[in-house]
Formats: C-alpha cells, structure tokens, sequence
C-alpha cells in the first residue's frame, strides 16, 4: 500500500513541470486586448425619467488615468448597445443582466443598461420607457460627440419586443420621446411581437404564467394595446434592420412570433432559429453561432 501511494506522488511531481508549462504557455498566449475591463467607467442610476424605475447603467468606453479625476471618457467614435431585461414586462432588474453585455464590452462598445416600470395592469409603461430612455441616451451621446446613427437596441423575450418598439417607432411612428435617428440595428432575443396572440397562446396553454394579460390588467384593453404596441403591427419601410434568435420549442414566446414578424418585414432582416430551443435555453454551441451572427449582421450594415 504505501509502495502504490509513494509512486502515485511520484507520478504526481514528475507531471508537476508539465502541468505548469502548459500552464504558462496558456497564459502566455492571451494578447493585450483579451484584457479590456479596465477601460471602462460606469454611471449608475442615470435617470430617464421621474419615476425610480426610469434609470439606467452606463458603460462607457475610455481610460483609466489616477488621480484626481480617474477615468477619462474615449473621444473616438464607437458603437453603443442599449440592452433592455425581459420578465414579461412584469419583472425583472438591470442588476442581473451584466453577463448579457459582456460581447459588446468585449469588442470597445459603450453599453446602456436599463430598468423600466413594470408590474400588474402596468400596460404600456414599459413601451412608453424605452422610447424615452433612447431619447436620454441620444441626448447623452450628442453632448459627448458621440455618433447618434450606431446605436443598436437589444433585449430578450419582454425585452425583444421593448427594442422592436424603439426602433420601429423611433423610425415610422409618433411618441412624445421621439427621435429623429432611429436605431442602427434591432437585436432581438425571442421578443412578443404580437401581443394578443401571446395573451391568447398563454390563456390557453399556459394560463397561470400569462404574463401578458398580467401586464395588461383590463381583458377590455388587450386588443388596444397589441394595436398600438405589436411590432407587428408597425412594420414599415422605414423599419431598422432587425435579426431575430429565437427556438423553434419556445413554450414562453412561440416561435410563430418570429416567424410572422419576418414574413412581415421588407428591410434587411435575419431569423436565427435555435433548433430545439426554448426560451433562452441554447446550447453553448448554439449562444456562439448566435453571437457570430449578431455581429457579422451588424457589421455588413
């Protein structure tokens, strides 16, 4: 017995240089750029609004300089994402969806993370929000010199359908928040496009968890806000470029709502279909392609 333990050490020392050495030369092979998170300061709490649920989190891209100021904000021209929480418009909070940011910090972005107003019989607060916090951030970017035209909204399942609704109505629409740049892009993460259809597919199929008559309230009502804020429904000539992922086994948001929003549209668009997906859940192989197809759309916009 101890002959066996005294040649496991052996063992164990004589790949100690080996396990080290490849340690090294895996750390050795980072470059400079794989290390970016110094390069950015962050305003929390930005307010958009007079609510406590109008704020949002900016990431700004720029340098670290020591005292006495710390961070200087970078001059030259670069993206920014505005990335909006899902929670069916009834729950939900900025504070958890950091991990959702880090591929546009990763690439030199500036990143805008909101909070809306949400909750029961809250319909249509949220639409109202984003379109409001997009008009700040436009705000916010003129007074920087930064471009107004690259500003690319985004978010998943509520929040696809809130970044729908900042591009299409920033771009063919009215709304006191109005701008006259709409979005470059719409990235959207198995977004409601329309809503009566999703009350209606939850009533049946899901109805404890018809988060869509919950924001709503009034059934009364139901049909006059999917009217007015149905992506669907304002599709236009004027509609940004919009790519879409979403699974085809989405129990949450059906996949019918992405299919019947692209067979709507007329301008530079893209359907990812996550094959046996559901809401959110993608296999780590599917979040990558997902991903090199986010950015090789934007890019050849």
């Amino acid at each position: 017995m101890n002959n066996g333990r005294s040649l496991l050490r052996k063992i164990r020392l004589s790949l100690l240089p080996i396990i080290l050495c490849n340690l090294g030369a895996t750390n050795a092979a980072y470059a400079a750029d794989d290390f970016w998170g110094h390069r950015y300061g962050i305003q929390i709490d930005v307010s958009y609004g007079e609510s406590p649920a109008q704020i949002f989190d900016m990431y700004i891209h720029g340098q670290r300089i020591g005292e006495p100021n710390y961070f200087s904000m970078g001059t030259e021209a670069r993206p920014t994402l505005l990335w909006i929480h899902g929670g069916g418009w009834i729950a939900g909070d900025k504070a958890a969806e950091i991990p959702e940011l880090i591929p546009y910090l990763q690439r030199g972005w500036n990143v805008v993370n909101m909070n809306y107003r949400q909750g029961a019989a809250t319909a249509p607060n949220a639409a109202d929000d984003v379109m409001c916090a997009y008009q700040r951030v436009t705000e916010i970017l003129i007074a920087s010199d930064m471009p107004t035209d690259q500003i690319v909204v985004s978010g998943s399942s509520a929040g696809g359908h809130l970044a729908l609704i900042a591009g299409m109505l920033n771009s063919n629409g009215e709304h006191p928040c109005q701008v006259a740049t709409p979005p470059k892009a719409i990235v959207n993460w198995f977004g409601i496009t329309d809503i009566e259809a999703v009350q209606a597919f939850l009533g049946e199929n899901r109805p404890e968890g018809n988060y869509a008559a919950m924001w709503i309230g009034n059934s009364d009502r139901v049909a006059e806000i999917s009217s007015r804020y149905s992506p669907l429904f304002l599709v236009s000539e004027n509609t940004p470029p919009i790519i879409t992922i979403h699974g085809d086994s989405d129990t949450v948001v059906p996949y019918e709502q992405a299919t019947a929003l692209h067979e709507s549209l007329s301008t530079t668009n893209r359907l990812v279909t996550m094959e046996g997906g559901n809401h959110g859940g993608f296999s780590d192989d599917q979040y990558q392609n997902a991903y090199q197809a986010i950015f090789q759309f934007i890019d050849d916009l």
